[in-house]
């Protein structure tokens, strides 16, 4: 149910990316207490981001899941950016995290919605 994403303008060759995704979903199940079966991770690197008119190392993130509570988002945003700050070198001053918890009846995985 998780989805978690990042945009950064920070390069990674692609086996450090394949790499960096395993790490990230290990991430995400644990910090959600959700089964990384059910996790979907994106990391898309090189990408062409400007934050507050520069383009030092930046990112924007974005975390779906079903029963994501608001009352967490606060911790969820400080861990978040501890875990990109140390795999990619980006500052939490420079990261934007877009919560988004998602209806049950607006989200479907195997044919099936939840």
């Amino acid at each position: 149910m998780p989805y978690f994403s990042i945009e950064t303008n920070q390069t990674i060759d692609q086996a450090s990316n394949r790499e960096l995704m395993k790490k990230t979903s290990t991430f995400i199940a644990e910090l959600l207490s959700k089964p990384e079966s059910y996790v979907m991770i994106a990391i898309k690197s090189g990408t062409p981001l400007i934050f507050a008119g520069s383009d030092e190392p930046t990112a924007f993130v974005r975390l779906k899941s079903i029963g994501l509570p608001k009352e967490l988002c606060s911790e969820l945003s400080e861990k978040i950016c501890g875990f990109v700050e140390q795999e990619l070198k980006v500052p939490p001053n420079r990261v934007f995290i877009d919560f988004k918890d998602l209806a049950r009846d607006m989200f479907s995985w195997n044919a099936k919605t939840f």
